[in-house]
């Protein structure tokens, strides 16, 4: 017998761990580009140890993120968990260049092999309860980067005051899910018991978009792409922000309080494209959004003062925030047994981005040294994206696969 929801059917126990994941894994980030600042890393070397995280990111994403189909997904989180519990000590022997890369390397690992595995299983589930793909893309968005946000305000501070913190709520977390998803799973097995609310199930014919599969396919990798590229301005300014802050004489610890400015840009945003789906398959309103990432590099040119640098994080979030909607939207509306398949390719691009924004930033911003750098690359993706854009509508691309 299923049980009712403990949040009225809207949201269930998965989207919850989502969100404390989620904090665990930018206080992880936000540690590891903080004490990089603290010790005098250049831009270019920030930028380069978030490239090897991501590169560890995603081929975990691509070798096991799709694992947890074939053999459970509640069964490769718990092994997750017991991977994270030991990760989450190594954080305590951090205190060279050394372990700070073995540190980063390490949970680039385990975030590109969890993430795929609970969207995995809430697609999954969902699917098969007639939740609507809006609503399984919306929820899970909802629930992982309102969970960014408290990661990205207190990392910083915490690594300048109490850096203990920080791997403390990683054992905690890694103890106390392991528990419940190893009673869960006994009860309910490999599916999630959840009774969802009737306006979760309601609309599903509604986008006409979602009948035509080779539309699908052709939308579906050029979000893909368009994400990659726009969130590499969300992704350079996480990294980089706390070295451009800290030059702008302002405390390295209060860092955080400015550059969660991105994830909240990301939360309104998800939540704004949530309620209003005008842009389901319409392109044109696409691209509209879509020069959010030009506006970014505009604002981040006049980046002097704390609430100048506040919104061209909140505008860069958008940035992000936009592309990852149409990705994750198109990219996971497939077959349940593609879920697992298409959740880790998601992740494999979230990963790469997470890297090569952070490199590519790095670079810029060593070069221009200043803010300049970061309008200037706004400027090359902004023409990059309308021309992807441009060339899968002009051509009318088929995807076979």
């Amino acid at each position: 017998m299923e049980k009712k929801s403990k949040f009225g059917g809207i949201f269930h126990f998965y989207h919850l761990v989502s969100f404390f994941v989620s904090i665990n894994a930018y206080l992880f980030s936000t540690f590891i580009n903080s004490t990089a600042a603290q010790w005098g890393f250049s831009f270019s070397e920030i930028g380069f140890i978030n490239l090897l995280l991501s590169f560890l990111y995603a081929l975990s994403s691509i070798t096991l993120g799709h694992i947890g189909y074939k053999f459970g997904y509640k069964k490769m989180m718990n092994i997750l968990f017991i991977y994270l519990f030991a990760l989450s000590f190594t954080g305590f022997f951090v205190n060279n260049r050394f372990w700070l890369y073995i540190f980063a390397s390490l949970q680039g690992i385990f975030f590109g092999a969890f993430f795929p595995q609970v969207e995995g299983l809430i697609a999954q589930s969902e699917s098969l309860l007639k939740v609507t793909p809006p609503s399984i893309t919306g929820r899970f968005t909802l629930a992982w980067s309102s969970g960014n946000i408290f990661g990205v305000a207190f990392g910083p501070y915490l690594t300048v005051k109490a850096r203990s913190i920080i791997f403390f709520y990683g054992i905690i977390l890694s103890i106390v899910v392991f528990l419940l998803i190893s009673r869960d799973k006994k009860i309910n097995g490999e599916l999630i018991n959840f009774t969802p609310n009737r306006k979760l199930t309601t609309d599903s014919d509604k986008f006409d978009v979602v009948k035509d599969i080779s539309r699908m396919k052709r939308l579906r990798l050029e979000y893909r792409i368009i994400l990659f590229l726009g969130g590499l301005i969300y992704t350079s300014v996480l990294a980089e922000f706390p070295k451009l802050i800290k030059m702008a004489g302002l405390d390295i610890s209060r860092a955080g309080f400015l550059t969660v400015g991105a994830n909240i840009g990301v939360l309104l945003t998800f939540i704004a494209l949530q309620y209003w789906k005008k842009w389901v398959g319409n392109e044109i309103i696409c691209g509209v959004l879509l020069s959010v990432v030009l506006l970014t590099g505009v604002v981040a040119l006049f980046a002097k003062t704390p609430l100048l640098f506040f919104l061209t994080a909140f505008l860069a979030g958008g940035s992000y925030a936009v592309p990852y909607t149409f990705a994750i939207f198109y990219g996971l509306l497939s077959t349940s047994e593609e879920h697992g398949k298409q959740g880790a390719l998601h992740e494999m691009v979230i990963g790469l981005l997470f890297g090569v924004g952070p490199f590519v930033g790095g670079i810029f911003l060593d070069h221009f040294k200043s803010t300049f750098g970061l309008t200037f690359l706004s400027i090359i993706l902004s023409i990059l994206i309308y021309s992807i854009q441009f060339f899968f509508n002009k051509s009318k691309v088929v995807i076979e696969k």
